[in-house]
């Protein structure tokens, strides 16, 4: 499946371009997610254990609108690992995922410190993804063989997209903006399954993340 690059950032830059937007402004954020890419499952005779990074990090662009609303593009690294054990099985599998959650914000009061909403769109890529270890071969005996691969079993879906809505603070103190906040998303479908079609990554997804923005 290819990625496509969405739309919605070109209509962005044609209205900042006509002279709608007031000013855009740069930053970084890091979050702590609370829920992993990956459920930790049990199957007979064995297990599928999460091992994923326990931050995210990226850039993040913003393009401020009149009546204190904004929208916002964000670029979130985060590492993914899990574990697979079984009778004569043990695979690792790590790689990386990027997301790209696009949001319409809304500053609720022109004090110092306010709180903000927001929500929209967002699409995850899975990248880098490596599979190795060891598993039965497929004729009897079953002995142990080594496997590499770039195409992990379990999963069906590189892309995955769905919604994210966002409840936070924003405090402008002379000059950086911080804006802790605590995210929601609900991905519309599975990017991991197990072997028997059950879901191994999780739809209901929290995070903790703090921006910095200039």
């Amino acid at each position: 499946m290819r990625f496509r690059f969405p739309k919605f950032l070109f209509v962005a830059f044609a209205l900042w371009s006509s002279g709608w937007c007031q000013r855009p402004s740069f930053g970084l954020k890091l979050g702590w997610p609370a829920t992993d890419a990956f459920k930790s499952q049990s199957w007979p005779g064995g297990k599928y254990e999460a091992a994923s990074g326990r931050w995210v990090l990226g850039p993040v662009f913003e393009l401020m609108l009149p009546w204190r609303l904004s929208v916002e593009a964000d670029l979130l690294h985060r590492s993914v690992e899990y574990r697979s054990q079984g009778p004569g099985e043990s695979l690792v599998t790590t790689g990386r995922v990027w997301t790209l959650p696009l949001m319409g914000r809304l500053r609720l009061s022109d004090r110092w410190v306010a709180p903000v909403v927001g929500g929209g769109l967002v699409w995850q890529r899975f990248t880098g993804l490596k599979q190795t270890g060891t598993e039965p071969a497929g004729a009897l005996p079953r002995q142990p063989v080594a496997v590499h691969r770039n195409w992990p079993r379990e999963l069906v879906n590189k892309t995955p997209r769905g919604y994210v809505f966002a409840l936070g603070l924003e405090g402008n103190l002379l000059g950086p903006r911080f804006i802790p906040e605590l995210r929601y998303t609900r991905w519309r479908t599975d990017a991991f399954r197990m072997p028997d079609g059950s879901a191994l990554s999780g739809r209901n997804q929290f995070e903790f993340i703090l921006g910095l923005m200039f």
